[in-house]
């Protein structure tokens, strides 16, 4: 992987030893990474910083307990990161490119088109999803959490708050941020509820229309 001079993205700590830039925008601090805009290029570069515990990012990490399912937020690898922003790329979110690694070790730098505000999350977070082929289970797995199918295998989708969708510069709303971890085959054997969202899902990105989700479908009423 390159490495990658903050200098030349124009970002610099100053003697107080704050990373600020005379050139770039800076957009926010999140959890995961640092954005900086370039309203010259109409880009934005994105800085995962490496935490004290050698963290880089989050992941997703779904749990079987007593009472159900429940999803958690859990510290990532660096290759995790990387398989995120890789997966969802070419799942359909938000096009980004890898940059490299800083050249002190201390950042990934990712860059992404500089997206618009969304004028309406819940209508664009529905579309967003779309675009991924996700679904959302017939039982919740964590709030908000859908499944989606890439690569040969079933994905789950979180973290898709009003920061983490925007629209593109053509106007398409689309997912510029998300966390993902794999759904585990054993789940998957376990639960009918998930095979049918792992098949949907299969469906979606494979071009064809998904078989409904509800049991009562094509059951005449007098039946039921």
């Amino acid at each position: 992987m390159p490495l990658i001079p903050l200098q030349s993205l124009g970002v610099f700590f100053d003697a107080e030893g704050f990373i600020t830039s005379q050139t770039l925008r800076r957009l926010g601090w999140g959890a995961e990474a640092i954005a900086w805009a370039d309203d010259e290029n109409r880009c934005v570069y994105k800085l995962f910083e490496v935490r004290p515990n050698s963290a880089l990012g989050k992941k997703l990490r779904l749990q079987r307990e007593p009472d159900g399912f429940h999803m958690t937020h859990a510290d990532a690898s660096l290759d995790d990161t990387l398989e995120k922003l890789c997966v969802l790329h070419d799942a359909g979110a938000c096009p980004t490119e890898i940059i490299g690694l800083a050249e002190s070790g201390d950042f990934l730098i990712v860059k992404q088109p500089l997206c618009l505000p969304s004028p309406d999350f819940i209508a664009d977070r529905k579309s967003a999803a779309e675009k991924v082929h996700a679904v959302v289970p017939r039982r919740s797995i964590g709030r908000e959490v859908r499944v989606f199918w890439l690569n040969d295998q079933p994905w789950c989708l979180g973290d898709l708050h009003e920061n983490n969708i925007m629209r593109e510069p053509d106007g398409a709303p689309t997912i510029i941020d998300a966390l993902i971890c794999p759904l585990p085959p054993v789940f998957i054997k376990q639960e009918s509820f998930l095979q049918s969202a792992v098949k949907r899902a299969q469906d979606l990105r494979a071009g064809r229309a998904p078989e409904s989700d509800d049991p009562f479908a094509g059951v005449c009423d007098d039946d039921l």
